[in-house]
């Protein structure tokens, strides 16, 4: 089966992207930055990467036609990928098709304009890319680097994290905005039922009925299956961390419930140090950006935060003084480091 590696971070493209290659009888993973596309290429050898043309450094940064290219590069040289064919997905404009035609020229084997159809045919580029490129085999390493793999550590405690837009387990995106998929809507039911530590069992009629409004039984487990993977899938390859299904999910005294190791936080404008004051939602995306980078400069958590920087000074002086968060420098050199999380410290005690 062949493996590829989708990079968007648009989450109505990736649905499309998901839907095709599923048709295809395709596997693949998802990056939805340069970051982390970067940390997937140097673990797994794939068999095709599809490429936004236009995508941002980090999570939920700055988007680019510029980072695009220089991944393109990157997979081309430094990660190791000199033979897997990157198909670049571009908007369809002149300056964008302009662009793709000179990232053919740099390595890029094609590209496709979205949204896909007849005219712009996903399936026939990636169907040509593999005539031209037959997949490898699967145990085929990819690089030096990619040999030496981490050992699996013992996993002692995940944190789960609600927010609006999505749920990251240990950090990573694990489902999108509320209400969007099955498995967003099981996430929250689960996450209502771990809160409050309801101790009924959540048989499948239960989680059909009150999650997904149904009493489809099988569309219950399947998302259940799919959350199980997706979280095994970030624990192990990302985290380096032993687990399975049951660690994610478990199904204890027929019904499902989170697992015991994992911890559910709530990461929307609610969640406050120790419950005493609410954070706006601006300071709880700057703890976000504070908890992936550990410290970022003032200019860059204000670009990321979308606002202007006085207004980012007026959000993050309640979080100084508090000493959740460690002001250093002046000016253009001021930084912003993360000290005390003051999420964690609301929900410092097992959830389940």
């Amino acid at each position: 089966m062949p493996h590829a590696l989708v990079i968007e971070d648009d989450d109505s493209v990736l649905d499309a992207v998901r839907d095709r290659l599923g048709s295809m009888g395709h596997s693949h993973d998802v990056a939805c930055c340069q970051k982390e596309a970067e940390e997937h290429l140097l673990k797994t050898a794939y068999d095709y990467v599809l490429l936004d043309l236009s995508i941002p450094v980090a999570y939920k940064g700055y988007s680019d036609r510029e980072y695009g290219r220089n991944l393109l590069h990157r997979i081309k040289g430094p990660l190791g990928h000199t033979q897997t064919p990157v198909i670049i997905m571009t908007a369809h404009d002149n300056d964008s098709y302009h662009l793709a035609v000179e990232l053919m020229k740099e390595g890029a084997e094609d590209f496709v304009g979205k949204p896909f159809g007849e005219r712009h045919p996903l399936e026939k580029k990636i169907r040509e890319a593999l005539e031209k490129h037959p997949p490898r085999d699967a145990a085929e390493e990819v690089s030096p680097t990619a040999k030496s793999q981490p050992a699996l550590q013992p996993l002692r405690k995940a944190f789960l994290d609600y927010y609006p837009d999505r749920v990251e387990l240990a950090g990573h995106k694990l489902a999108g905005p509320e209400n969007s998929t099955q498995s967003r809507k099981v996430l929250d039911l689960l996450r209502h039922k771990a809160l409050t530590r309801d101790r009924k069992a959540y048989d499948g009629n239960h989680v059909a009925k009150h999650a997904l409004g149904s009493e489809d039984q099988k569309a219950a487990a399947e998302a259940v299956r799919q959350i199980r993977e997706a979280g095994v899938k970030i624990l192990r390859e990302r985290e380096h961390l032993e687990c399975n299904g049951n660690d994610i999910i478990s199904n204890r005294d027929k019904g499902y419930a989170l697992g015991p190791l994992i911890q559910v936080r709530d990461g929307g404008p609610d969640a406050g140090a120790e419950g005493k004051r609410k954070l706006t939602q601006k300071q709880v995306t700057a703890l976000r950006e504070l908890r992936r980078d550990k410290s970022l400069t003032r200019r860059m958590l204000g670009r990321r935060l979308d606002i202007r920087l006085d207004a980012l000074d007026k959000e993050m002086e309640p979080l100084v003084q508090e000493g959740c968060v460690k002001r250093t420098g002046a000016g253009a050199a001021m930084r912003f480091e993360l000290v005390l999380d003051p999420m964690e410290v609301a929900h410092d005690k097992p959830a389940i």
